[in-house]
């Protein structure tokens, strides 16, 4: 039995919770994620944004704020993408399972790869295979439309660690940002 199984449907993460990326932050202006901002720590669960390099930001899916395939209202973290880096979440609390919506900045209708790797706690990362996607607007009343991907890890393994990522796949661009919508997630 394989060690990951890919996951690219919401409907695919059964009784997962979901994490708004907004949970701490209940305005509608972006803000920077801190040191302090960075864990979401529930009951069930503890989550980390990882913090080294490039700024993250957290706010809401709307006509003026990331209007890039996620659903209006929508809780979205977003990365600058400076050399080479991607969304990366730690999970001091082990996943059997996380995913997310993927997307990117650009012009309507560009052509992106979304990409998905877990680390796994025996320490060996997995990809997910990418999800070719093209640039929508975000549009009041219409369904998202940037990819999901994920994995749900098998009975004898957890996931630790998840890294989200975009590429032109005719590497003629590079991306400014990567961004995810709300995670889907089950503890271990």
């Amino acid at each position: 039995m394989p060690s990951v199984t890919p996951i690219f449907r919401a409907n695919e993460f059964h009784d997962s919770f979901v994490l708004d990326w907004t949970t701490y932050f209940p305005w509608r202006r972006p803000r920077d994620v801190t040191r302090v901002s960075a864990r979401y720590v529930f009951d069930e669960a503890s989550i980390e944004i990882d913090l080294a390099g490039p700024k993250n930001v957290v706010s809401r899916c709307s006509t003026q704020f990331f209007p890039h395939g996620f659903n209006i209202n929508e809780g979205v973290l977003l990365r600058d993408k400076v050399a080479g880096s991607v969304v990366h979440l730690i999970f001091p609390t082990p996943m059997r399972s996380v995913g997310a919506p993927v997307s990117t900045d650009g012009s309507l209708g560009q052509t992106y790869l979304a990409q998905c790797s877990v680390r796994l706690d025996d320490g060996q990362w997995h990809s997910v295979p990418p999800q070719r996607a093209a640039l929508t607007a975000a549009v009041p009343g219409q369904p998202a439309t940037a990819p999901m991907l994920g994995a749900i890890a098998s009975l004898d393994r957890t996931i630790v660690e998840v890294q989200f990522d975009v590429v032109d796949p005719a590497k003629r661009v590079d991306f400014r940002q990567v961004a995810i919508g709300d995670l889907l997630f089950l503890p271990a």
